[in-house]
């Protein structure tokens, strides 16, 4: 019996129509139900599979009747398990088909149909079930009411309503109206189910609807092609939205205005989204309460003080506003809210309301003057500038009267108070209350005058020394680290602890490595075993897409797995794509691990000569002439890449080391590097005697010279490093310029013109003004768009002939490829590890930074990542900011994303108790930003304010950059200009200093302008 059951079932699913179906169902025994339930879950795989279909197509492999019925068949047979499952749905029943639903549902009515409507509604806000089949379940005894429930599908009643108006013809020339009628002519959604959505968190703030004549079905293939422009001005669309059905139920008296505007209130007190209580505010301003009105609900607006949300207690503070003096207006409710909320950070709009009103409280009842000084006490403590202003001046009202509004002891005791906030005081807020606090202490200290440092030597000590790998364990922790994370030091930890561990590791290291490889590549080695991860990796070979050192290290690691069977890293392209172009020092990184790789492969075991030796990524010259010595005993030429990072990395700031190494020179032997050495280890950098340079013979200049023209000539994408003796000049060019980045060398003539041999490459900067002009013809109004922005060019001359060699670290972003646009991209991930190449001479790296990264200040992710990796480097110990350093700061200061800016205020700091920091030149910076308005000023203000009182020497160095900056503003002021004033005007209150004479001059230039004229006469006329 079952099997013909079944098959029956079966043969109606493939064969039949959905009445069949219904048939078989109401007449189903319940001996049969768990047969058919299998049979349907079984067939529910099959018909809605997404799969290729015979047309080449993809799609479900059953028919949208074939889908309704086994949903039909579910409904009868299934038990809450399988009801309440994921897979289940019952959205997208067509109006035609409601009547095989009812029959089915009447009949076998489900006891987990709540459950299941409740769930269908929790699980997406855009996909709940309709309103009307809820109430049709309801009237059917089907489904018991649940306010939430039916709340949540009010909303898209209104798209249902609109979309029903649209097929009318002709459409009515007021829908909201419609809808209105719509909602009226039914009581118990009026009355029961619409209001609920102030008691739950609904979709009402999203739902809108437009009413609009649909385009016909062949409107492409009219005589007269339409277009959706052209049909929106001849059928133009009706707007629906909730807030105007509800503004027009208010209007005509379906609802009670009063209640209306209680429920937004009461609304506005519970913990929903932030749109969704955006959308309340909304509705209660539109509904334009009365002053009486509003001072009727002070109790509702007063209780809102308490939300967490700033937009909440804003908006309560901008309905009471002008309620203050009112006669009826409760003030004690008030300044208990008040006292928990002048502390907040978050709301500061809404703080400088409430002081102004606390000043109108004070007009209307005096006798509040101790409770309101003691909050206006209280408000000093607030970061905001306009917050503590406000503050001051209620302040000022209570104790400057005429008539005294305080007892001697509280006037006492007020005074008293303020002195605990001195250091706290902005400089408007200081301005105010000065009367009243203490005069300060004499002159600064002369310890305490800021100037920047004249030297600066690493620390090359035993306390930074780095640590070598110890064993095999440590090694495999880090090899993790080093696909993890884009730390620079632990990938060189790595290296050479892969090079002196050579021939320790242990018999099944390839077992331990398995699950690294597998991290490394989850897409192709996921649920593969070690033999067949190694037969998949013998053959892989990396695509030409955008690789960059995570893939150098990537094939290092293959390598070493397989045993070294070839050299992987080589084949590693590192090309220009489409949107990408990779930094130009990787090529000289890939050359180093190729170095490494070959001495894994052969069994040598001496460290790389480019591997730090002391933090953060320094190379004792004492430890490189040891490796020297190392590589000559055993008879091994050191490579020209490793060479060549090795000196930009040595630090030759060390005196004492240095000393040491020189002690070393003479055991070694290399005559050419010998006498390299000697002028790179000596006391005066000026003192160069290098060997007299020739050109290239003219034989091998052509056949580079072809290799750029013919493409079966070009170099391969890895090139190998160039010989030790064919690459003595090029590492006598890196030494010269890791001594002196800016000197002129004549000697290097003879190599060629390019930037950084001979000559220094020196950019320069510039702001441009560049505009961006589009077509939209579809609006008449407005045809065409203009946008104006301001972009900082880095300003160089290109190089018309190709860089001589590769080797030339100095050089290489000089280049027209390293300036393209999407040389961004990598140089965001890329960066931390590239810095750490040249911690002698960054500024070649760091003038790339600013021309990629820099061009604006806006808020963008790729050019905000390489922006905060440079900055993050400007935190450690280094000599004096250099011009590029002092820019890139300036850049991070007035920057869009305030993280950034954080970032950059905390260089400061840092650089100025390092002083590192150039004040003026910092200043002269800012202000050509400023006066350009590449950035807006009240950014600087605000980086500026939070520096104030750290100690001596920062008040000094902002006083310095202010003075450089001041003059450089134009004379019609830019917005917030005062703030920056101010700042300077406290700086030389504290410290009983005048301003200089251009200072003076640029103020009285001000001093005509209304908001410039208080503050700028204070400092002139001292």
């Amino acid at each position: 019996m079952s099997a013909s059951v079944v098959e029956t079932f079966e043969y109606i699913i493939r064969h039949q129509a959905t009445p069949a179906l219904v048939e078989f169902l109401l007449h189903l025994p319940k001996t049969e139900v768990v047969a058919v339930r299998q049979q349907t879950k079984r067939l529910r795989r099959e018909l809605e599979d997404f799969r290729q279909q015979p047309d080449g197509n993809w799609g479900r492999a059953g028919t949208d009747e074939q889908r309704f019925m086994l949903q039909l068949a579910g409904l009868h047979t299934y038990s809450r398990k399988e009801a309440l499952s994921p897979n289940f749905q019952l959205w997208g029943i067509e109006s035609a088909q409601m009547p095989h639903f009812w029959a089915v549902v009447e009949h076998a009515r489900p006891d987990w149909l709540g459950d299941f409507f409740r769930q269908w509604s929790d699980r997406n806000a855009w996909s709940r079930p309709a309103y009307q089949l809820l109430r049709e379940l309801e009237r059917r005894q089907l489904l018991a009411y649940e306010p939430r429930l039916f709340a949540g599908s009010v909303p898209a009643l209104l798209q249902e309503w609109a979309t029903e108006i649209s097929q009318q013809n002709p459409i009515p020339n007021d829908a909201l109206a419609v809808v209105t009628a719509r909602l009226a002519a039914d009581p118990k959604l009026l009355t029961r189910d619409l209001p609920l959505v102030f008691d739950f968190d609904t979709a009402v703030d999203s739902f809108q609807a437009r009413v609009q004549q649909p385009m016909p079905s062949n409107w492409r293939r009219l005589a007269q092609p339409l277009t959706w422009q052209s049909w929106q001005e001849q059928h133009p669309p009706q707007e629906l939205r909730w807030l105007d059905v509800f503004r027009s139920l208010a209007t005509q008296s379906h609802l009670v205005r009063p209640e209306l505007l209680n429920r937004c209130l009461l609304a506005l007190r519970r913990d929903f989204r932030r749109p969704l209580l955006t959308w309340f505010r909304t509705l209660f301003l539109a509904l334009h309460p009365t002053p009486e009105e509003r001072l009727t609900r002070q109790t509702e607006l007063v209780d809102l003080l308490a939300h967490p949300l700033p937009l909440v207690v804003n908006f309560a503070l901008e309905q009471l506003k002008d309620l203050w003096q009112h006669p009826e207006f409760a003030a004690a409710p008030l300044l208990l809210y008040a006292e928990g909320l002048l502390t907040r950070q978050d709301v500061r709009a809404g703080l400088r309301t409430l002081l102004g009103g606390l000043e109108k409280l004070l007009r209307r009842d005096p006798a509040l003057a101790p409770a309101l000084a003691t909050l206006a006490t209280t408000a000093l403590a607030n970061a905001d500038a306009a917050v503590q202003e406000r503050a001051a001046r209620l302040l000022h009202t209570i104790l400057g009267a005429r008539k005294p509004l305080l007892s001697a002891t509280e006037a006492a005791d007020l005074t008293a108070n303020l002195c605990l906030y001195t250091e706290l005081l902005t400089p408007p807020a200081r301005l105010v209350l000065a009367p009243y606090l203490p005069a300060s202490e004499g002159l600064v200290a002369e310890a305490e005058h800021y100037a920047p440092r004249s030297g600066f030597g690493p620390d090359i000590s035993a306390a930074t020394a780095l640590e070598p790998v110890r064993d095999w364990h440590e090694l495999l922790f880090l090899t993790g680290q080093v696909l993890r994370q884009n730390e620079p030091m632990e990938v060189e930890r790595w290296l050479d602890g892969l090079l002196h561990l050579r021939g320790q590791f242990p018999a099944d290291y390839t077992r331990q490595l398995h699950p690294y490889l597998v991290q490394a590549l989850p897409w192709q080695l996921k649920g593969k075993s070690e033999e067949e991860t190694r037969t998949f990796l013998l053959s892989y070979a990396f695509e030409a897409s955008n690789n960059g050192r995570r893939e150098l290290l990537l094939a290092l690691l293959i390598s070493w797995y397989l045993g070294f069977p070839r050299l992987l890293v080589a084949q590693v392209p590192l090309r220009p794509q489409q949107y990408s172009r990779p930094d130009p020092l990787l090529h000289l990184e890939q050359q180093r691990l190729a170095a490494a790789e070959a001495a894994l492969q052969q069994g040598r075991t001496l460290p790389l000569l480019s591997t730090p030796s002391h933090a953060p990524h320094w190379v004792a010259a004492s430890v490189l002439m040891r490796r020297l010595l190392d590589y000559e005993e055993a008879g091994q030429e050191p490579n020209a890449a490793d060479l060549t990072l090795a000196l930009a990395r040595t630090a030759v700031a060390a005196p004492a080391d240095v000393a040491e190494a020189r002690r070393l020179l003479p055991l070694f032997r290399h005559p050419e590097l010998r006498r390299l050495l000697q002028s790179f280890l000596g006391p005066e950098p000026t003192a160069w005697q290098m060997p007299s340079f020739t050109r290239p013979p003219l034989e091998k200049r052509l056949t580079e010279r072809l290799s750029q023209l013919i493409p079966f000539l070009r170099r391969p994408a890895a090139e190998l490093a160039p010989a030790l003796t064919e690459a003595l000049p090029w590492l006598w060019a890196v030494a010269a310029r890791t001594r002196q980045l800016h000197a002129e060398l004549p000697a290097l003539q003879a190599l060629g013109t390019y930037p950084g041999l001979a000559q220094p490459w020196q950019p320069t900067w510039a702001l441009t003004k560049k505009s961006h002009t589009y077509a939209q013809t579809w609006n008449k109004a407005q045809p065409t768009v203009t946008h104006t922005w301001q972009e900082l060019e880095v300003q160089v001359v290109i190089p018309q002939r190709p860089l001589p060699s590769g080797l030339l670290l100095y050089s290489l972003h000089a280049s027209s490829d390293s300036r393209h646009r999407y040389a961004l991209w990598p140089l965001s991930t890329e960066l931390p590890f590239l810095l750490s190449l040249l911690p002698n001479q960054p500024d070649t790296l760091l003038w790339h930074v600013v021309h990629t990264a820099g061009r604006t200040a806006d808020k963008d992710a790729t050019g905000q990542l390489a922006l905060q990796a440079a900055l993050t480097t400007l935190l450690n110990p280094g000599p004096v900011f250099t011009e590029p350093a002092t820019l890139l700061l300036a850049l991070g200061l007035t920057h869009g994303d305030a993280p950034c800016r954080a970032l950059a205020l905390e260089v400061l700091l840092a650089a100025i108790a390092q002083q590192r920091v150039v004040a003026d030149a910092l200043g002269l910076t800012l202000g050509r930003l400023l006066a350009a308005e590449f950035v807006p000023v009240a950014r600087l203000a605000e980086a500026l304010g939070q520096t104030r009182a750290i100690s001596g020497p920062t008040d000094d160095a902002v006083r310095q950059l202010l003075e450089a900056l001041l003059p450089q503003l134009p004379a019609v002021p830019l917005r917030n200009t005062r703030k920056l004033i101010e700042a300077y005007a406290d700086l030389l209150a504290r410290h009983r200093r005048i301003a200089p004479e251009v200072v003076q001059q640029q103020l009285h230039t001000w001093s005509s302008s209304a908001t410039l004229k208080k503050a700028s006469a204070t400092l002139t006329a001292a």
